[in-house]
Parts: structure tokens; sequence; C-alpha cells
């Protein structure tokens, strides 16, 4: 396979990542603002390959157990995950609370590891979701933590839509919730990217000043009610 062809294959799995259902291969190239015959040489393949399955139909795709090699290899052999683990494992069963770790990619946060409260049940951020790190706690937490010539960098190119009603949408307010992360050493959000969740989060920073992600504790506005200390977290039971 040619790499012009690898990365339209690619990019044809990629489309499935902000839809819950099947597409057909007029779907994926409305959605890539492909050729239909583009697409469906991608399609051949990736369907070949296992990385698409049809459903009963015949007509429409979902993505293919083979997705879960290259995802289990890449969680497999992440450093950052293996040494943050046993860390959000305490923190869940400390807090009663969820313990999430993420990296930043781009302009979006993405989901590595999420350890669930005792009461809650593991549906509202599979791995790999992603959200417009300007929303969250822990993109803005990775975001005061960065040198302000790669920030700037990420917000030059960041869009300021909302994600809910409750978005920060502009590059004034969110520059008064990164600065306001750097100076207590944590960041708050609160219905900015779920309604009635809400979430604080501090960066991971590397002994060389790198920044490797961020540890999250979320759930209910009504157990994580904003901290008035960078000491602690507040929530339900701790």
């Amino acid at each position: 396979m040619s790499s012009n062809a690898l990365l339209k294959a690619l990019e044809a799995l990629e489309t499935f990542q902000n839809t819950s259902g099947s597409l057909s291969v007029m779907n994926i190239a409305e959605l890539k603002g492909e050729t239909l015959s583009s697409v469906q040489r991608s399609v051949y393949t990736l369907e070949a390959l296992g990385y698409l399955e049809r459903e009963e139909n015949g007509k429409r795709f979902v993505p293919g157990r083979s997705c879960l090699r290259p995802v289990y290899g890449y969680l497999r052999n992440n450093r950052l995950l293996e040494n943050a683990t046993p860390y959000l494992i305490d923190l869940s069963e400390r807090l009663a609370s969820r313990a999430d770790l993420s990296v930043l990619d781009g302009n979006d946060i993405v989901y590595l590891s999420r350890i669930p409260s005792r009461d809650e049940l593991l549906n509202l951020a599979p791995l790999g979701r992603r959200w417009p790190a300007i929303h969250t706690a822990s993109g803005r937490a990775i975001l005061a933590a960065m040198t302000d010539e790669d920030r700037s960098k990420v917000l030059a190119t960041t869009s300021f839509a909302k994600t809910t009603d409750h978005s920060l949408d502009t590059i004034e307010d969110v520059t008064i919730a990164i600065n306001e992360a750097r100076e207590t050493g944590y960041a708050f959000q609160s219905e900015e990217v779920l309604i009635g969740a809400a979430s604080v989060s501090a960066a991971v920073v590397g002994m060389d000043g790198r920044v490797y992600g961020a540890i999250i504790l979320g759930g209910t506005c009504s157990c994580i009610p904003r901290c008035k200390s960078k000491t602690r977290f507040w929530n339900c039971g701790a």
C-alpha cells in the first residue's frame, strides 16, 4: 500500500470517531469530502484487514476488532500510563471519585485511562474519548504548565466553539482560566463538556520540565464543588 493510500485508509477509519453508529461508503465519502471511488478502495482494504466489519445488511460498516491490536500495543507500551495507574487507583479509592489520565493531542485532550468510582457506571469517558482542551480541566492544566510559546501555538489553532452552553468561548476567558490554573496549581471546569459533570485536574510534569499529561478527578457537580484551596480536592465522601 502506498503512503497516500495508507493515509486515505486511516482517514476513512477516523470518520467513526465522531459517530455513534454504522456508516455507508457514501456516508464516509461525504464526511471526508472524498470521491466515492477513492473511499471504496479504502473501505475494501480496511475490511480485508479486519479494521472494518459489515453490518448484517452488508451495506454499512462499523470498526472491526482489528482496531484493538494497535490500541493494545500502544497502551501496553505506554510508560506514562504504566507509572500513573497505581496513583489513579489510589486516588479513586481514597477520594471515592473517578480518576482519569489524559494527554494533549493537537487541540484536544484524549483519555488514556479511567478508574471509575465505586458507584459509577463506566459510560461517560471511554478510552480514546476526545474533548476540546480549552473546555476541560485537564486541557487547561496542561496548557498552564506549557511554555508560553507552545501554549500560544495551541491556542492559535483552536476553535472556540462551545461544547455545551456553559463552555468558555473567547480567548480572553480561556486565558483567564489558564492563568488561574497556573497560579493555583490545578484547573477546574463545571458542565463545560457534559451537563451535570465537573472535574479538577493537575498537570503531570517531568523533572525535565516537559508536560506529559494530566490527572483528573471527576464526578457530578454536586460531588465536586469548586476547590477553594490548592492543597486538596473536595468531593462526596472525601
